[in-house]
C-alpha cells in the first residue's frame, strides 16, 4: 500500500494543530510538577523530555519530506524540530547531572537557543517578521539566560524547578505560535489561490 506524499501545504496545515497539542501537553505536565514538586518533579521533567523528543523527530521527518518542494519551509520546520530535540535532550539529561554541570548546561542552552531563534526570526521576510512572535521569543530566551546567571541557583532542586517553569512558558509560547499560524493560514491560502 502506497501512502500519498506530504506536500508543503499539508505540513503547514498540520503544524498549528501539533504546536497547540504539544504546547498544551507541556503546560499540563509542568503544572502537575509545580503543584506536586516532591512527588512528580523528576518524573515530569522526564515526560516533558520524551514528548519534546517525539514531536521533534516528527518535525524533522516532515522537514525532510517537504525539502524538495520548498527548502524554505523545510528549514523552518527543521529549526523547530532541532529546538525541540535539543530541549528534550537537555531535560532528559538534566535530572542526572551534578549541580555545576546542570547550571552550565541550562545557561548554555538558553543562550544558544536564544541566538538561534533570533537569527531564524530575523532572516524571515519583512512581512513575516512584522506578524511573528519568533524574534520576541528569542530575545526572551536571552533575557532568561541573563536572569538565570544572576540568580545562580545553589541547589539542584531549584534548577529542576526552574526547568519545569520554563517548560510551562515554552508550552504557552507554542500554543500562541500555533494560534498565530492558524490565523495567518486563511490569508496565505487566499494569496496562493489568487496567484
Amino acid at each position: 500500500m502506497r501512502f500519498p506524499s506530504l506536500s508543503r501545504h499539508d505540513a503547514w496545515r498540520a503544524i498549528p494543530q501539533t504546536l497547540c497539542m504539544r504546547g498544551l501537553g507541556l503546560v499540563f505536565l509542568a503544572c502537575c510538577g509545580l503543584i506536586w514538586p516532591e512527588l512528580a518533579l523528576t518524573i515530569t521533567l522526564v515526560d516533558i523530555g520524551i514528548i519534546c523528543l517525539l514531536f521533534a523527530i516528527a518535525d524533522l521527518f516532515v522537514a525532510w519530506a517537504v525539502k524538495q518542494e520548498s527548502s524554505s519551509s523545510a528549514r523552518k520546520i527543521g529549526a523547530l524540530g532541532l529546538l525541540g530535540l535539543s530541549f528534550g535532550g537537555l531535560v532528559l539529561t538534566l535530572v542526572a547531572m551534578p549541580l555545576q554541570v546542570m547550571r552550565a548546561a541550562a545557561l548554555l542552552w538558553l543562550v544558544a537557543s536564544g541566538v538561534a531563534i533570533t537569527l531564524v526570526g530575523s532572516t524571515s521576510s519583512r512581512r513575516a517578521r512584522a506578524s511573528s512572535i519568533i524574534p520576541a521569543f528569542g530575545a526572551f530566551q536571552l533575557v532568561l539566560a541573563f536572569l538565570f546567571l544572576m540568580a545562580h541557583p545553589l541547589r539542584a532542586e531549584m534548577v529542576l524547578h526552574a526547568s519545569v517553569s520554563y517548560a510551562a512558558s515554552l508550552g504557552g509560547a507554542q500554543v500562541l505560535l500555533g494560534l498565530t499560524l492558524r490565523r495567518a493560514r486563511p490569508s496565505r491560502e487566499r494569496l496562493t489561490v489568487t496567484a
